[in-house]
C-alpha cells in the first residue's frame, strides 16, 4: 500500500458492495462501488467445506446464486460453478477472499465481517497480511474474532460486533477488547449522540448499519450524531447526501500509481 495516501476520516459504506446497485459480495460490486467514490466497502467471508475463504453472506448460496446448499459443505469448485448475478451484470462468481482485496483500491476502508459461527478470523488476518493490506482493512467479528486476529497480527484493526444487552454495555465492552471500530445497528433506533461521543473518546470510530433507504433526513441526521461511516445498499444515491454535508466521495478514476479496479 502507499503510504502517502491517507484514509477517509467520514463516509459512506456500500454495505456487501452495495447490494441494491450490483449482485451483492461480487467483484462487480467492489468495482462498482469503488468507481464512484465510496469511502469503505463491507463484505462477509466464510469457509468452503475444503478451506477456502470465500465473499458470502449467508450460510447457505441459495438466496444469492443459481445453486443449492451449505457454503460449509460445498468445496470451492463447486461453490465457483454457480452464478451469482443480477440483471446488470448477469454472470457472477463467488470471489474469493483474495480476488476481493485485489479489486479494492489502497485509498478506501475494507471492512471484513467474519460471519458468527466461523472460526475463520486468523486466517482472515494471513490474507490480508499477505496481500498488503492491514494499513487500511480491519476485521469485524464477536471478542474471539478480534482476538484470534490480532494475535496473528498485533496491528490489524478490529470492529467489534459483540453487541450486549445495552448500547452503553456494547461501548464498554468494544473499548474494553481494545476495538478500533464499533458498528451500531439501525433496529436498536438512531445513535444516541452521548454514546458516540463515548465510543470516540475511546478511539474507536463508529459504523452505523444499516441505514434503512438512503432518505437525506436519515443519513444526515446520522451523520449529526457522530456517525463516521454510514453503511448502505445504495451508495450512489448516499454519496449524493454525504456530498451535502460535506464529506466528498473519493477521487475517481485512480493515478497510474494506483491500484487499478
Amino acid at each position: 500500500m502507499d503510504p502517502s495516501l491517507a484514509l477517509p476520516a467520514r463516509g459512506v459504506a456500500a454495505h456487501r458492495g452495495g447490494a441494491a446497485e450490483a449482485p451483492e459480495n461480487t467483484l462487480a460490486a467492489f468495482r462498482h462501488a469503488a468507481s464512484q467514490g465510496v469511502h469503505q466497502v463491507e463484505f462477509d467471508v466464510r469457509q468452503s467445506a475444503d478451506g477456502a475463504l470465500v465473499v458470502i453472506h449467508d450460510a447457505s448460496v441459495d438466496r444469492t446464486t443459481d445453486g443449492s446448499g451449505r457454503v460449509a459443505e460445498t468445496s470451492l469448485a463447486s461453490l465457483r460453478a454457480l452464478n451469482a448475478g443480477g440483471t446488470r451484470t448477469p454472470v457472477e462468481r463467488i470471489p474469493t477472499l483474495a480476488e476481493a482485496l485485489a479489486v479494492l483500491p489502497e485509498d478506501l476502508w475494507i471492512n471484513v465481517q467474519v460471519k458468527r459461527g466461523e472460526d475463520i478470523a486468523a486466517e482472515v488476518a494471513e490474507a490480508l497480511v499477505a496481500a498488503g493490506r492491514v494499513p487500511q482493512a480491519f476485521v469485524a467479528g464477536g471478542n474471539k474474532a478480534g482476538r484470534s486476529a490480532r494475535a496473528v497480527c498485533p496491528e490489524l484493526r478490529v470492529c467489534n460486533l459483540a453487541r450486549q444487552e445495552s448500547r452503553s454495555a456494547y461501548v464498554e465492552n468494544a473499548a474494553r477488547e481494545g476495538a478500533h471500530f464499533i458498528q451500531f445497528h439501525y433496529l436498536r433506533g438512531p445513535l444516541e449522540p452521548e454514546l458516540a461521543r463515548r465510543a470516540h473518546a475511546a478511539g474507536m470510530r463508529i459504523n452505523f448499519c444499516c441505514a434503512p433507504g438512503v432518505a437525506p433526513s436519515t443519513l444526515e441526521a446520522l451523520f449529526a450524531a457522530g456517525v463516521d461511516f454510514v453503511l448502505v445498499d445504495e451508495p450512489q444515491r448516499a454519496l449524493e447526501v454525504a456530498r451535502g454535508v460535506g464529506i466528498a466521495p473519493l477521487p475517481r478514476p485512480l493515478r497510474a500509481d494506483q491500484r487499478a479496479i
